[in-house]
């Protein structure tokens, strides 16, 4: 009887340990979102989730879903950066534990959105249908036209786009665009106008601090601005 007994407290724990070894860790949380905003689960492939406060967390595969007057910016896990998702956006998470570092991957797949990534964080991609962008460390603007091209915006540092058909370098101030998958990426000075501008209640500026760690593993703060373009 005492053996049946150890037997089954073992199994018990057994499978508490097993469970604990494979939940699955968030890649970023939500630290602001304004009007219809919502979390969509990996499975299903419906565009349609749970409304998103500040503080939810994001696991990999499930993606942020903005409706018309809307906006989210989300913080990876690691303070590795940030990414601010404008309306009408569809844009799914991912991400993958290098040592201490996230490698860090969102897939766009209609919308716009901005990041900015901090350096020695781990690696961080945007992919679309048509492309992947490749940083390390700057801020750029991403375009996603539907069952159409891409489009990217240079705010600082250079940033890597490419697909099958050939790779571009993407720095401040240019504008790189890709028509389709099968379409090499172009690289060209940003015209008056066509960059994307920021939406909230706030016509001049949007201001959120965000705590990160830096190279030696120091906790700092970093009051974050956006300044808006003026129309």
């Amino acid at each position: 009887m005492r053996n049946k007994h150890f037997i089954g407290v073992l199994l018990v724990t057994l499978f508490l340990i097993s469970f604990g070894n494979t939940a699955v860790e968030p890649v970023a949380v939500v630290i602001k979102a304004r009007g219809k905003v919502f979390l969509v689960h990996a499975k299903g492939g419906q565009k349609k989730g749970k409304p998103v406060k500040r503080g939810q967390r994001i696991l990999p595969g499930q993606s942020i879903f903005t409706k018309a007057k809307s906006f989210a910016i989300v913080r990876f896990i690691d303070n590795g950066g940030v990414v601010r998702i404008q309306s009408n956006s569809l844009c799914r998470f991912d991400g993958k534990r290098v040592k201490r570092n996230l490698a860090k991957n969102i897939y766009l797949e209609v919308g716009t959105v901005f990041s900015k990534i901090f350096k020695n964080k781990g690696g961080f991609r945007v992919s679309t249908p048509t492309s992947v962008a490749s940083v390390k460390g700057t801020a750029f603007w991403t375009k996603q036209k539907f069952k159409g091209p891409t489009y990217y915006f240079g705010e600082e540092g250079v940033v890597e786009i490419s697909n099958a058909s050939g790779v571009a370098l993407l720095k401040a101030g240019m504008t790189g665009y890709v028509l389709s998958p099968n379409s090499k990426p172009i690289v060209r000075k940003t015209r008056k106008g066509e960059k994307p501008v920021l939406e909230s209640e706030d016509q001049s500026l949007d201001e959120f601090d965000l705590e990160f760690e830096d190279a030696n593993g120091n906790t700092k703060s970093l009051k974050f601005k956006i300044r808006k373009n003026k129309k």
